[in-house]
């Protein structure tokens, strides 16, 4: 459910440029001595151009200090998406190593067997945030290596607000003011309120979620589905029918004063010429933040490669401090190395701030398959909004539809 643009942002870019120099030169990992040279290593890349030119840079520079060979292939046109790599994997003709695949779509390889736990002491907790961490931790392990993340903010006309608003009430006066619209229809947008207001989609224990336990029907979700369906009734930010694509055309074109966005909409702002910021979602009239998902990009390693122990090495290469940086420069994606994002020279821009400020609220997209029919079944958000069922109806609704759906999936 990620959504991702190329993306060009000159003034970050070159911020990121002077950045490099204080976090550090890219920390190839060393040579085991007990990993032999000459091996051929299969790298399929999920991620297009400009990052997939970056990536062919870091394997083949890996390559060279190792003393192997890297066969790099872009899948990201794959018609067949990120399932074509369990079809390969399943007939043993899948790669040593797949790069840019976002966390929540390893839960059915890992349920298959297809994809190799990370061997201790690559992946150190006490490098990322939270949010970050538990993103790439499946029953308990963590089967990939975090690259970037992608996440959502709020976007303001600065020509039309001067100060973004940072509590429910500064937000709703703005919103009167100078209109207010996003992704309404989409649990990937609206679940920064629904989760903010106490909601959420599978219990997690110590790392393990319950796909039996839903939460999107306690009391706090129903809440978050009423704060919903007011946008519209009460407030008349929205109508009914405003979906994404309303919300983002009528930012662009200057008419409402703010939306909820992820970075990949930086490039038509710019280029629309729209004065524009982005500042951290504004607080829930709980008092508390607003929990937007959160995306991680990752890299891991087919668990029947016969080449782990260097598969491993070179997945820990592109996801390098540098290496982080690198891909910010290129599309503005977020790096998760706190190192990196603690670095002064990017945490001066304003609108890299805001997204790095939420990636410690974000709550990781769920990676078991069963998000699968969560997806499948939030149309029903769709009725709660335009009143042709209650908040509590159209919650419990939702729930209903999962869980018959899963079960359906159990049952075959």
């Amino acid at each position: 459910m990620i959504k991702r643009k190329v993306l060009w942002v000159g003034g970050m870019g070159a911020a990121l440029m002077a950045a490099t120099l204080s976090v550090g030169a890219a920390r190839v990992p060393h040579r085991s001595a007990g990993i032999p040279r000459g091996q051929t290593i299969t790298l399929w890349v999920w991620q297009g151009p400009p990052i997939y030119q970056e990536v062919v840079k870091l394997a083949q520079h890996w390559a060279k200090v190792h003393g192997d060979t890297v066969q790099v292939v872009n899948q990201s046109n794959n018609p067949n998406g990120f399932q074509f790599y369990a079809t390969a994997a399943r007939t043993g003709k899948g790669p040593d190593v797949v790069f840019g695949i976002p966390h929540d779509n390893l839960g059915t390889f890992v349920e298959e067997g297809l994809v190799a736990p990370v061997p201790a002491g690559i992946v150190h907790k006490q490098d990322y945030l939270k949010p970050v961490y538990d993103a790439l931790v499946i029953n308990g392990r963590v089967y990939s290596y975090p690259d970037y993340a992608q996440t959502t903010a709020l976007y303001y006309n600065t020509k039309m607000i001067k100060s973004p608003p940072a509590t429910w009430s500064q937000f709703v006066k703005d919103a009167n003011q100078y209109g207010f619209m996003f992704g309404q229809h989409n649990l990937y947008y609206n679940y920064a309120i629904i989760g903010g207001m106490g909601g959420y989609v599978f219990q997690t224990r110590n790392g393990v979620e319950n796909p039996n336990v839903i939460g999107l029907d306690n009391a706090g979700a129903i809440q978050g589905f009423t704060l919903l369906r007011e946008m519209d009734s009460k407030y008349h930010w929205m109508t009914p029918s405003t979906n994404y694509s309303v919300a983002t055309a009528k930012f662009l074109a200057g008419k409402i004063g703010m939306t909820i966005n992820g970075p990949w909409e930086i490039p038509d702002l710019e280029k629309a010429k729209l004065p524009f910021s982005v500042a951290p979602l504004p607080h829930l009239p709980n008092g508390r933040p607003m929990t937007p998902f959160l995306g991680v990009i990752t890299s891991f390693v087919n668990a029947r490669s016969p080449n782990k122990a260097a598969d491993f090495s070179l997945v820990q290469a592109l996801g390098t401090p540098q290496a982080q940086l690198a891909y910010f420069r290129l599309e503005q994606q977020i790096p998760v190395d706190t190192r990196v994002l603690n670095n002064p020279a990017i945490q001066r821009s304003p609108v890299f701030k805001a997204f790095a400020t939420e990636l410690g609220y974000a709550t990781p997209m769920p990676n078991i398959p069963q998000m699968q029919t969560v997806w499948s079944a939030m149309g029903v958000i769709a009725d709660i909004i335009n009143g042709k069922v209650s908040p509590s109806v159209g919650a419990h609704d939702f729930v209903k539809d999962i869980k018959e759906a899963i079960a359906v999936s159990n049952a075959n």
